[in-house]
């Protein structure tokens, strides 16, 4: 819940009190409550209850009431701290357009019952449900179960969505879209082959301007705390996507990675943040012989095997998480760029003085292998790429299709939306959130998409299946 004007100081000025200026002063007013927040105990991709910027900044800052399930009481600042923070916050994107705000107006204010969200920075109304499309396909061809759509469907659902009931459109709005994103925006770290902006810091575009800005999360957080599940004989497989060993067959693209959350295999920047699952080739010794084709638990649960790529498997797929192996630059939900993926594996092979990780010292990141018929589209490239480590995994022992999901879609509740999934998000090119979507993408075959896993915003092949978040532009301010 959202509190403004005098509502959100009484609620600071009755839970704070003046911290110790004298280790803080040299920061910035959020850089201070965030270091109050950690000092706290609150931790970025931390478990809910005990998340850095959803559990701890937002109710400081935008007098967001924290979660039920919060584990430990919020650390004491001044409301003029709190205020500092939120107008610089405010600031952020478009300094003359939130120049126009009221001093304590919150960024997000749930409309029609929650049902929407009026973004007082991007002067849009969002849906709230981040993942309709798994309950409601209005009837569109193609849309996974969980939600997920290539970006033709996604074009056709919103379209559909806006002539439901005889044209009135959903909820009464018949202007819904795709959020935009510019081509060129000056906050991204990092420029294409095309001069487009892509990478972390993108706020500049209508789904990061939401995820840095809005709900206050920072890069390589996920707006989601990592899952903790099982999945036949693994446990914390992430429904995102995870790195291989394989180079791309462009250079420049980076790294081959396989999705846990649609079973797309596909190319990746090394920059970006992704899980890795460990393997061994062939069978461990002293485990018990191999019988059948079906997924094998070893003694203690700890590896599988798999007798159809004769890989054996860490049956933790996202040890990382609580194992760095003493890598600091892993993100606390275990995601992490490729380099440091590489050095993770070398640590794990060297770890218990040169014995290894369990005792082996041969742990290594999958491999994709030669091209792969079997693949939707070229190369390795696709779904149904059954050929490599992983696909093998997906596809034949876990029994999924193109689109599945390795666990049910997330319900997670992110400030005022539901329904969020850690995962990408499409976007279409656009000048601002109130454009409407350009007709051609970055570049030929691909779209715009956002991260809610990390907070990458990049490109992707039109082919693939990702989530679908959606508004419309609003100019009137939220009464």
């Amino acid at each position: 819940m959202t509190l403004a004007g005098r509502g959100l100081l009484s609620i600071l000025c009755a839970a704070i009190n003046v911290m110790a200026a004298a280790p803080m002063r040299a920061q910035a007013p959020c850089e201070q409550i965030r270091t109050a927040c950690k000092n706290a105990g609150f931790v970025q991709g931390g478990a809910v209850g005990e998340r850095l910027v959803l559990d701890c900044f937002n109710p400081l800052v935008f007098g967001e009431m924290p979660p039920k399930r919060v584990s430990r009481p919020l650390p004491q600042i001044t409301p003029q701290l709190a205020a500092a923070c939120k107008e610089r916050t405010l600031a952020r994107q478009s300094p003359d357009e939130n120049a126009q705000l009221p001093p304590q107006a919150s960024p997000l204010i749930a409309r029609e019952g929650g049902r929407t969200v009026y973004d007082a920075r991007l002067k849009v109304t969002w849906l709230a449900d981040a993942n309709l499309a798994a309950k409601q396909t209005f009837g569109v061809p193609n849309v996974n179960k969980s939600g997920s759509m290539n970006y033709a469907t996604a074009v056709r659902w919103v379209a559909v969505m806006n002539a439901y009931d005889s044209g009135a459109g959903y909820l009464g709005h018949h202007n819904w879209q795709l959020p935009t994103a510019p081509d060129s925006d000056r906050t991204c770290k990092l420029t294409g082959r095309h001069g487009e902006s892509f990478g972390f810091n993108c706020s500049g575009s209508a789904l990061g301007s939401l995820y840095y800005a809005s709900l206050g999360l920072r890069e390589p957080d996920s707006a989601v705390p990592s899952s903790q599940n099982r999945v036949g004989p693994f446990q914390n497989i992430q429904p995102y996507l995870y790195w291989s060993k394989s180079a791309a067959a462009d250079p420049k693209q980076g790294f081959v990675s396989f999705s846990f959350s649609t079973g797309f295999q596909g190319a990746n920047v090394f920059r970006n943040y992704l899980y890795v699952l460990p393997m061994i080739k062939g069978k461990l010794p002293g485990t018990p012989p191999a019988s059948g084709s079906h997924l094998q638990a070893n003694g203690g649960e700890t590896t599988v095997y798999d007798p159809i790529t004769q890989v054996t498997w860490l049956a933790d797929a996202n040890l990382p998480a609580r194992q760095t192996f003493g890598l600091a630059e892993i993100n606390h939900d275990g995601a992490m760029d490729h380099e440091t993926a590489v050095r993770w594996i070398d640590a794990m092979n060297q770890s218990d003085g040169g014995h290894g990780y369990l005792g082996h010292t041969d742990w290594d990141l999958p491999e994709t292998g030669p091209p792969d018929p079997g693949c939707s589209l070229k190369g390795t490239t696709g779904f149904g790429c059954t050929s490599s480590a992983m696909g093998s995994l997906f596809y034949r022992q876990l029994g999924l299709r193109p689109g599945d999901s390795v666990i049910a879609s997330s319900e997670a509740r992110v400030g005022p939306f539901y329904n969020v999934q850690p995962y990408l998000y499409w976007a279409c090119a656009g000048q601002s959130a109130s454009s409407a979507c350009q007709p051609n993408g970055p570049d030929e075959g691909f779209e715009w998409n956002f991260s809610l896993g990390n907070g990458f915003q990049g490109t992707n092949l039109v082919g693939n299946a990702l989530y679908v978040m959606v508004y419309y532009p609003d100019p009137a301010p939220a009464p």
